[in-house]
């Protein structure tokens, strides 16, 4: 009974969570697309241009900057790693 009220369970959690994140697919040129809105993002509001009153483009561009980082980073990871492995052949 235990196990059956686990894969309930389990089968619900996965009709809840939706797909694949937004960046999932951007690859490495849309992780340095996001790096670079990301840093124009922080220099304007630390130039303090027009609208960047408020705390939220910081955090803003901040999260962007990580994401495309985060992004960039991984898929030249992998890039290195199965040309790596091909090598090692």
């Amino acid at each position: 009974m235990r196990s059956e009220h686990q894969d309930q369970k389990n089968e619900t959690r996965a009709k809840d969570v939706p797909g694949d994140a937004w960046w999932a697919g951007l690859g490495p040129v849309g992780g340095v697309v996001l790096l670079l809105i990301g840093l124009g993002l922080l220099a304007w509001a630390f130039l303090d241009l027009p609208g960047s009153r408020g705390p939220h483009l910081p955090y803003e561009g901040a999260k962007v900057l990580a994401i495309g980082a985060v992004v960039a980073g991984t898929t030249l990871l992998a890039r290195r790693s199965k040309r790596g492995d091909v090598q090692d052949d």
